[in-house]
């Protein structure tokens, strides 16, 4: 009896093994079903458009900038504060500009968003990348995603719905930002300019050139950050000095990145709602049909 009690229990255990095996290869099949669903759906899911590409496109723009600010981090400080100009368009104004001054100059948050080796720049015992990816997850629920989800549903107000198919506008054809000609206009203004201020200036009458396109640049607004800031600069010898110095050394560079966090990036931001006031929606005619309006055939 003995013996065949062992058998019996051999055979149970057996049984219960090939059975947990199943079940095991069930729920693998069963996730990766689920996964491959998952991705069809996301994918129909971007593949139906509103019919109002203005807002498709300023959706997709926003999407890739939460991707890029979650994700993968920046490079250096000089390419964040691109990427917070980036984020104050985006959301059409909808960050304050404090918080774009706040992340942009402290130094724990500067090492949590800046991935590359240059965050030792800013940190000695810089925050570890897994910890950086969570604060920079973390940033962009409190701020961005609702900063963005602003600037989405201003912009509904008043795009324009394309309702006939053979009127619809591909995306893919549109590269103005929201379709407004002014807007991307002003904001590739401004990304030049704070490039020029990050690089100093060859000559005084270059910053001076700068200081006076400031105003267009900011519609008039950059006197709700600093008021006086030719008048600063010109008092603060050292200031002047390091934006007259385009030499590449590294103390420079870093002083220009605090004065653009300070007073530049923050000052731009200010323009973008603005500008959507009087901002025209404009189609554009894709590659193909101006090919065809050339087709002798």
């Amino acid at each position: 009896m003995s013996s065949e009690f062992d058998m019996t229990s051999t055979s149970t255990d057996e049984a219960d093994d090939t059975l947990a095996d199943v079940e095991t290869v069930v729920d693998e099949t069963s996730h990766d079903m689920a996964d491959i669903v998952a991705d069809e759906i996301e994918d129909r899911l971007e593949a139906l458009e509103s019919g109002r590409p203005a807002l498709d496109k300023l959706h997709q723009d926003q999407r890739e900038l939460l991707t890029e600010w979650e994700r993968d981090g920046y490079e250096s400080r000089q390419d964040l504060l691109v990427a917070l100009l980036r984020v104050a368009w985006l959301s059409l104004g909808r960050v304050h500009p404090n918080w774009c001054v706040r992340v942009a100059r402290d130094n724990v948050l500067i090492s949590c968003l800046v991935t590359s080796e240059n965050r030792c720049r800013y940190r000695e015992d810089p925050v570890d990348l897994d910890s950086a990816r969570r604060h920079r997850r973390r940033l962009a629920k409190k701020y961005l995603r609702p900063a963005c989800r602003a600037g989405y549903r201003e912009m509904r107000a008043d795009a324009t719905e394309y309702v006939q198919e053979d009127n619809r506008v591909n995306l893919d054809d549109v590269s103005m930002f929201a379709m407004r000609p002014v807007l991307e206009w002003l904001m590739q203004k401004q990304e030049l300019a704070l490039s020029q201020f990050l690089g100093g200036f060859g000559s005084e009458d270059a910053l001076d050139r700068w200081l006076h396109r400031f105003d267009d640049l900011t519609l008039g607004q950059a006197h709700r950050v600093e008021a006086d800031l030719d008048w600063r600069i010109e008092l603060e010898r050292t200031a002047k000095n390091v934006l007259l110095e385009d030499s590449g050394r590294r103390p420079e560079e870093r002083r220009r990145e605090d004065m653009a966090a300070r007073y530049v990036v923050p000052a731009l931001s200010l323009a973008p709602s603005l500008a959507l006031e009087h901002a025209q929606e404009l189609r554009e005619e894709s590659d193909e049909n101006r090919l065809r309006e050339f087709d002798m055939t």
